[in-house]
This record gives C-alpha cells, sequence and structure tokens, in this order.
C-alpha cells in the first residue's frame, strides 16, 4: 500500500512540474509572440493592419466562406496533433514537441499583439473574443497532449538507454485514446471558430460603430 501511494505522490509530482514548465513556457510564447509585431518594419506592418482590416470587412460584409475555414483549421490541428503524437513515441522529439508549443504561443501572443497594435482599445476587446473559447481550449488540448507526448517520449528512452521494462501496448492504448480525445476538443474548436467568433465579432463590430 505504501508502495502505492508513494507511487501516486511521485506522479502528482511530476504532473505538477510538466504543468508548471508548460505554463511557464506558455507565457514566455504568448508574451515573446505579443511584443514581436514592435520589432516588424513599417512594411510588414503595414500587411499585417490590411490583412486584420480585410478580415474585419469580411466579417462585417458576411463574406465568410465557412467550410473552407472549418476544413482548414481543423486540419491543421490535426496534423499538428499527428506530429506530436508521432515525436511522442520517439527518443527524438522532445525538443520538436516544445519547440512546437512555443511556436503556437507565440503565434498566439502575435494575433493578440497585431489587434492591439491595429485596433489599440477596441483591439483589446477583439483578442478577447479571438482568444475565447478557441484559443483557450486550443491551449489547453496541446498541453495535455504535450504532457502526454512528453511522458511517453521519456518512457521511451528509459526503455531504449536505461533498459526499463515497459508495457507498451498499454502506453499505446491510452496515448491513442487521448490522441482521440484531444482531436474532438480540436474539431469543437474548430466549430467555434468558424461559426460562433465571426458572428460575435460582427455583432461587436456594429455597436462599436
Amino acid at each position: 500500500m505504501k508502495k502505492e501511494m508513494d507511487k501516486l505522490k511521485s506522479r502528482i509530482k511530476t504532473s505538477k512540474k510538466f504543468t508548471i514548465f508548460f505554463v511557464v513556457l506558455l507565457l514566455v510564447g504568448v508574451v515573446s509572440g505579443t511584443l514581436f509585431i514592435t520589432l516588424l518594419s513599417s512594411a510588414d506592418k503595414s500587411l499585417v493592419k490590411e490583412y486584420l482590416n480585410s478580415y474585419m470587412t469580411h466579417i462585417e460584409k458576411n463574406k465568410i466562406n465557412y467550410l473552407p475555414i472549418f476544413c482548414n483549421s481543423f486540419l491543421k490541428e490535426f496534423l499538428m496533433s499527428g506530429i506530436i503524437w508521432l515525436l511522442g513515441i520517439s527518443v527524438v522529439g522532445i525538443p520538436i514537441i516544445l519547440f512546437l508549443f512555443f511556436k503556437e504561443a507565440f503565434v498566439l501572443g502575435f494575433s493578440i499583439g497585431s489587434m492591439l497594435f491595429v485596433y489599440k482599445g477596441k483591439g483589446l476587446l477583439y483578442a478577447f473574443f479571438y482568444i475565447f473559447p478557441c484559443q483557450i481550449l486550443n491551449i489547453i488540448s496541446y498541453g495535455l497532449l504535450l504532457m502526454y507526448a512528453l511522458s511517453v517520449s521519456v518512457k521511451m528512452i528509459e526503455s531504449v538507454f536505461k533498459h526499463k521494462t515497459i508495457d507498451f501496448k498499454t502506453i499505446m492504448n491510452k496515448y491513442s485514446k487521448v490522441l482521440g480525445i484531444i482531436l474532438i476538443l480540436f474539431f469543437i474548436s474548430a466549430l467555434l471558430e468558424t461559426f460562433l467568433i465571426p458572428n460575435v465579432l460582427k455583432w461587436i463590430l456594429s455597436i462599436l460603430k
């Protein structure tokens, strides 16, 4: 009984360390992305402004092609999840997994920074509805997937280099179920991003006019 309790405490401690590490990595990525807009050249800033204005105009005039947007959004997350999942069962995937998570956080931060740069005070409101709930759901999903991917990767490394015996079938069954749950979450997020967020932004645009 004591041995099982010690194992449980060890798992909780490890999960806590993973969580803290991911939160710090997430914050660094978001802050870096948010500030990156200030480092762009005037020409690049103009391109960002032009893109956002075009996006908002399409929303305001209801010129959104919902199906292509949904397909592109879900396909992107599907491919990224598949890559992370495969990296998790390799012994060299840890640095790449961390980089991919940082990249997602950086892109989120850059999107927020761009909205603040272009729309100033209004951009804060736009960024809020851009983040909630879709991007938060995406980040949580990536965080969970990466935690499991790193855990599996560490076990693989211990199996190869430390010759530890692992129940590969059980690990892969659980790992596959996690991927399935994550894909469902990404599917829901893609639906919200495609059909909910544009309409919410359209409503906000009509109010702020």
